[in-house]
């Protein structure tokens, strides 16, 4: 049994709402981009993991590029 039906039938139409995107259907956006103007694509592209690699060889210092490309052996080597 349900101690307040009026409650829980609030709760369960409330649920309706959010699973049917009453709200985004209803206040539909204008442009599909984020507060910081970053749309959908420029996010996947950022999370794709080529560009994390890419981003990560931009954050190397220019003394470890020029170790990296000096050095024969490879950088696990140099911790062993």
């Amino acid at each position: 049994q349900i101690a307040d039906p009026e409650t829980c039938d609030r709760m369960y139409e409330s649920l309706v709402r959010i699973h049917t995107n009453y709200y985004k259907n209803k206040y539909p956006r204008l442009k599909d981009t984020s507060f910081t103007g970053v749309t959908v694509e420029d996010c996947k592209m950022i999370l794709a993991t080529d560009i994390l690699k890419q981003m990560e060889d931009m954050k190397k210092g220019t003394w470890k590029k020029l170790r990296e490309k000096f050095y024969a052996k490879k950088p696990e080597e140099d911790s062993k």
